[in-house]
């Protein structure tokens, strides 16, 4: 099952298995996944799954800092791959779409994908 872990922000460490077909992100206490930064609205991000497709697609609730994958603002439903960096207010996810049994492994393979990543991208310092 997919999930998401927060590895920057006020809930760094936390894991969220995506379990249900729509999961909400946000500040208000009826979101699936509650974080509370205040840069995030009370309802930001919307994480759906395409049970067609097998693939998981965010999308922006409207919010007021809006929604950034892989640091490029998104304006309508984008897929999600093993290893996006989401971005709402001050808090970063990974999404990962490997099973992971709980919160610190889940943590290293989320650290371990973004270290590849950012590595990847800023080439041989």
């Amino acid at each position: 099952m997919a999930s998401l872990v927060v590895i920057e922000g006020p809930c760094r460490g936390g894991h969220f298995p995506l379990k249900e077909q729509v999961v909400s992100v946000g500040r208000d206490d009826t979101c699936t996944v509650q974080i509370l930064d205040g840069q995030i609205s009370r309802k930001h991000l919307q994480v759906r799954l395409d049970e067609k497709l097998g693939t998981h697609f965010a999308a922006d609730y409207r919010s007021a800092n809006g929604v950034f994958v892989n640091d490029k603002v998104i304006l309508t439903a984008t897929a999600l791959h093993d290893g996006d960096r989401i971005r709402i207010g001050q808090t970063t996810l990974i999404y990962l779409a490997a099973d992971h049994a709980d919160a610190p492994t889940a943590m290293a393979a989320a650290t371990k994908k973004d270290e590849w990543r950012r590595s990847t991208m800023m080439g041989p310092g």
